[in-house]
């Protein structure tokens, strides 16, 4: 469950008018797997439900129709319609180290990107994670949590960007944290197949 709130506070809303339900979106092609063998699974296991995907207006959507689901979400404090975009991570959540590493994870296999600087000033590609939002309070907070588990970044509020780049703070993000979206993951091992295999990421697509 705690994944499924992380992934929706990165790309989801709350409706909490007839009909209710939470909606995810994401990229058709890029998150097509995460959301097909990840998402969905888990929303059947934990809130019952079997949504359909499909495609509008350029995003990949699905959503969940359930007034106990919206509601409860609701409950542990975060807001339906433009005020999510305000939301922070329940206290719920934040008072647990474990539970904080699903959401985070959940919120960067939605809203986190994986790049990597090909300069020939790096005698290797060099990695970078960046988390860049308009909700100011989620990546304050993320970065909070990436300073008391010793996950290096930097944080610029102007901008409110997170980015953690380097390779040994790759791989204390893959081991501490980690993605359950494969295309993430896939661009990691294209260049550092080592830390995904050590770190038990995702790499089928199928």
């Amino acid at each position: 469950m705690v994944e499924l709130i992380g992934a929706m506070l990165g790309d989801g809303n709350i409706y909490d008018k007839r009909p209710y339900y939470v909606e995810y979106t994401g990229d058709p092609v890029k998150d097509n797997h995460y959301f097909r063998h990840v998402l969905l699974p888990l929303v059947n296991t934990e809130v019952g439900k079997n949504p359909r995907m499909f495609v509008r207006d350029r995003g990949l959507r699905f959503r969940i129709f359930s007034k106990a689901f919206v509601n409860w979400l609701k409950g542990i404090g975060i807001p339906a319609g433009e005020a999510k975009g305000n939301a922070s991570i329940p206290e719920v959540i934040t008072s647990s180290r474990c539970l904080m590493k699903r959401c985070v994870r959940g919120v960067h296999d939605t809203d986190g990107s994986v790049y990597f600087d090909m300069r020939k000033t790096y005698a290797a590609p060099y990695p970078r994670i960046e988390l860049h939002m308009k909700n100011v309070a989620l990546v304050g907070q993320v970065s909070t949590f990436f300073r008391d588990i010793g996950i290096p970044h930097s944080y610029v509020r102007t901008k409110n960007s997170l980015e953690t780049s380097g390779i040994e703070p790759l791989n204390k993000f893959l081991h501490m944290v980690g993605f359950s979206n494969v295309h993430h993951v896939l661009r990691i091992a294209k260049h550092y197949p080592v830390l995904v295999s050590q770190n038990c990421c995702p790499t089928r697509l199928d």
